[in-house]
């Protein structure tokens, strides 16, 4: 009988390793024979990019199911899961730029500080910095007449890869593919801290998202993830002038992850916010020098009707309704930001009321914070923005999230019309399945977590 068993495990085993490597070949081609095909249709590439990742995402789910079903140890099928996400990286290295133009800023920026210029002075367009124009970078960039939206930890960084690879695309792509292996290694470590199987890493190695948006895109997120599992792991080790200081770091890099200070403060321990606030302090004092207030750049625009992007809940709240008049519209925008605000401010407080301080607890008010920025934030929600759940999503898995972190691909056919406006179809189809999945994962009382269920049951739950 113990022999018959081994053997329907070895046997359950060499099938799991032949799907992954069957289905991780078929994503295989479709990143290295569909992505061209999609580059190949240049203004029209917005439908027939939807198209392609819905197929490599379906081929991600068949694999994460075969995975995650039975998950358990098995060295060489974590092995083909990392090497297939390295090679879906690869292949894309070379490719054009499709999705969209946003590096051409980074390199722009860090050219600007290599010519002894402070990028918060002046736009691309400004005859100040004409001598620094060129045919490949500056004509690229988008909203050339506004200055940078970068905060400053996202500018030194530009500076430094720029001051390795000026003006390279290729070189900030394989700066970002750095970042995901440091961001596969800690995310390991994570995996090993909660008990879940390594092979659970499928769901970022393998996500879609993780590699149109990253390497492809070449988005600034995947840069900022390796220093949110920094700040994460020293949180759970109880190291709080570290996870502040990483926290400083990730702040500086986009902003949006200051949140994680409420989330994992301990009431009367001022060590981590206070860590945090100096590093971003610090940031901020050598672009002061020489910018002065105009060190926010583009960012208070960025609240504005014009930058409107598949706005979330907020459409679904008002966002339809035909008002008669533009201040009408205005107004009911702002209050409706406002309030929506205010809920992720309540729902944020709230967490560290309900947070256990185990490395589960203080992982899932992390989980927590992250969901609530992204179902509550009235603001654009561009599809790279989804990509700070996808480490979170490996350790505790969520149908909610899950599906997001494909459909957010949907947002793209805002640009495949004449209209520039997201079909009511796609919108719906994107966000209506989230809502009602995370109402039932609600209700529930928890996320779906087959791999540890005694650590799904945290104090601080998951979803708001």
């Amino acid at each position: 009988m113990g022999l018959t068993t081994v053997g329907e495990r070895g046997g359950q085993r060499w099938r799991a390793r032949a799907a992954i490597a069957g289905l991780g070949g078929l994503s295989l081609l479709g990143y290295a024979i569909g992505f061209p095909w999609v580059a190949a249709w240049d203004s029209q590439a917005w439908g027939p990019y939807v198209v392609l990742f819905a197929a490599i995402f379906i081929l991600y789910v068949l694999a994460a199911w075969v995975t995650l079903r039975r998950p358990r140890a098995d060295g060489v099928l974590v092995a083909l899961i990392l090497g297939f996400g390295l090679a879906f990286r690869v292949v894309l290295l070379p490719t054009p730029v499709v999705l969209s133009s946003d590096v051409y800023r980074y390199l722009w920026d860090g050219r600007v500080q290599w010519a002894g210029i402070n990028p918060y002075r002046y736009p691309p367009a400004a005859e100040e910095l004409a001598s620094l124009r060129d045919p490949a970078v500056y004509p690229q960039i988008n909203r050339p007449t506004k200055r940078t939206v970068y905060p400053p930890g996202a500018e030194a960084l530009f500076a430094a890869v720029a001051g390795l690879a000026p003006g390279s695309l290729l070189g900030w792509r394989l700066f970002l593919l750095g970042c995901e292996l440091t961001t596969a290694g800690l995310l390991l470590r994570l995996l090993r801290r909660m008990d879940v199987p390594a092979v659970a890493i499928l769901l970022y190695a393998w996500a879609p998202l993780a590699v149109f948006e990253g390497v492809q895109a070449a988005h600034l997120e995947f840069a900022l993830l390796p220093v949110i599992l920094l700040a994460l792991g020293w949180r759970q080790a109880g190291q709080s002038v570290r996870a502040g200081a990483a926290l400083g770091v990730a702040t500086l890099l986009k902003l949006y992850p200051a949140i994680l200070v409420i989330a994992w403060w301990r009431r009367g321990e001022w060590r981590l916010p206070l860590a945090c606030a100096a590093v971003v302090a610090a940031g901020y004092l050598p672009y002061l020098w020489g910018a002065g207030a105009d060190v926010l750049g583009f960012l208070p625009e960025y609240f504005g009707s014009g930058e409107d992007f598949n706005i979330g809940l907020r459409y679904f709240l008002t966002g339809w309704i035909p008002f008669g008049s533009d201040l009408a519209r205005e107004v009911v925008r702002g209050v409706t930001m406002l309030l929506l605000f205010g809920a992720l401010a309540t729902v944020l407080c709230q967490i560290p009321r309900r947070r256990r301080e185990d490395p589960a607890g203080v992982f899932g008010a992390g989980m927590a914070a992250v969901c609530a920025y992204v179902l509550l934030v009235p603001t654009a929600m561009h599809a790279w923005y989804v990509a700070w759940i996808l480490p979170f999503l490996a350790v505790r898995w969520s149908p909610a999230w899950l599906w997001f972190t494909g459909a957010a691909s949907l947002s793209y056919l805002k640009y495949a019309r004449e209209s520039a406006e997201l079909p009511f179809w796609a919108r719906a189809l994107e966000y209506l399945p989230l809502f009602g999945l995370v109402a039932f994962e609600w209700w529930r009382g928890h996320m779906s977590e087959p791999f540890a269920p005694d650590q799904s049951r945290s104090a601080a739950r998951p979803c708001p």
